[in-house]
């Protein structure tokens, strides 16, 4: 078992993604090396997990390849009180955002093409209906990018980004609230990525360029916003020929966080089971390692003090790989719990 603990008084909040009685969202504590998980509310296929900015309310996405659906908690201690429920506009939300003012929930409709918005109350539930910006485009790869598919949002400052990897670009919006509906957001530019390369998720590093895992691709891309297509960074996101071990015979790799300090970034290669990390601090990225996660199919990273956690969906596992000076040097199982998608560490 790991070394991995937890603060004092902390708890991680995980997206159990099953469709059975003990799955949605699970709390789990850690007391003298041993953890306790419990279920505080059920949602089929739990997909995302984010914090409200200032209230202690954490909204979900759920039901996967299915009419969507969006949630909001309001947590106190180890209950949850759902204050806020219904469906998302489209099919297969996949990751969601709350503005920086706390006012406006925003989603990804992955399938359909569309990013949500939903206003929040004083109390962070929700207000008003559901509104909807399709998005259009697609890429080389027929089969996933026929169309856009928006994967991920995320705001930098007050500027919202959407990671769009049917289109392989990086969209960004100006939001208006004093604006109704689906006119709130307003593009105001595309920057085109590789052709083919399938971005999924992105972290802003200290200099203000992007690191992006590309789904399609089995690439880490490196640029700043707004840059020509040729003037990213692409290098491969494992070291391993394949054919991968889990679900598929190809990689497809997933999440990617960063080191608190910038320097190196953590990429899920999903099928190869592995994680790779990069020193980003120049301007190539550098492979530092890549290794065995222990877990299959490895769905969603959190840096936690000095550990990595990696959420193994198909393992029903939760890994932590101690991280020396920033670098991942072995990996061990930190608890198990049903199918973890989602890792959300406790606000502060």
């Amino acid at each position: 078992m790991s070394d991995f603990k937890l603060a004092a008084g902390e708890a991680l909040f995980i997206a159990s993604r099953g469709v059975f009685e003990l799955h949605g969202l699970t709390r789990w504590v850690e007391t003298d090396g041993l953890w306790k998980g419990e279920t505080l509310a059920r949602a089929e296929h739990l997909s995302s997990l984010a914090w409200h900015p200032t209230l202690p309310v954490i909204y979900g996405t759920s039901r996967a390849g299915m009419d969507g659906e969006i949630h909001a908690w309001r947590i106190d201690g180890d209950k949850a009180e759902t204050i806020g429920e219904k469906k998302s506009g489209g099919a297969e939300p996949c990751h969601l955002t709350v503005d920086p003012s706390g006012k406006l929930l925003v989603f990804t409709n992955y399938t359909t093409s569309t990013v949500g918005l939903q206003r929040l109350g004083a109390d962070g539930s929700f207000d008003g209906d559901v509104a909807l910006v399709k998005l259009s485009g697609g890429g080389p790869e027929t089969d996933r990018q026929d169309d856009a598919h928006p994967h991920q949002a995320f705001f930098v400052g007050e500027t919202l980004f959407i990671i769009d990897l049917g289109d392989d670009s990086i969209r960004e919006f100006s939001v208006d609230l004093t604006k109704p509906g689906a006119a709130a957001l307003t593009q105001t530019r595309v920057t085109k990525l590789p052709a083919g390369c399938g971005p999924r998720h992105a972290v802003v590093l200290p200099d203000g360029r992007l690191a992006i895992s590309g789904e399609l691709g089995s690439n880490l891309l490196v640029g700043h916003p707004g840059a020509p297509e040729g003037a990213w960074q692409s290098v491969p996101s494992t070291t391993r020929p394949g054919p991968a071990r889990t679900r598929h015979r190809r990689n497809y790799p997933g999440d990617i966080q960063r080191s608190v300090d910038g320097r190196f970034v953590y990429f899920a290669n999903r099928g190869n089971d592995t994680i790779s990390t990069f020193d980003v601090s120049g301007k190539i990225p550098k492979l530092v390692s890549e290794l065995d996660s222990t877990v299959f199919w490895p769905q969603h990273l959190l840096v936690q003090g000095d550990h990595l956690l990696v959420a193994g969906w198909d393992s029903s596992r939760i890994a932590a790989l101690k991280l020396d000076n920033g670098v991942p040097v072995s990996a061990d199982t930190a608890f198990e719990c049903a199918y973890p998608g989602w890792i959300l560490p406790q606000k502060a």
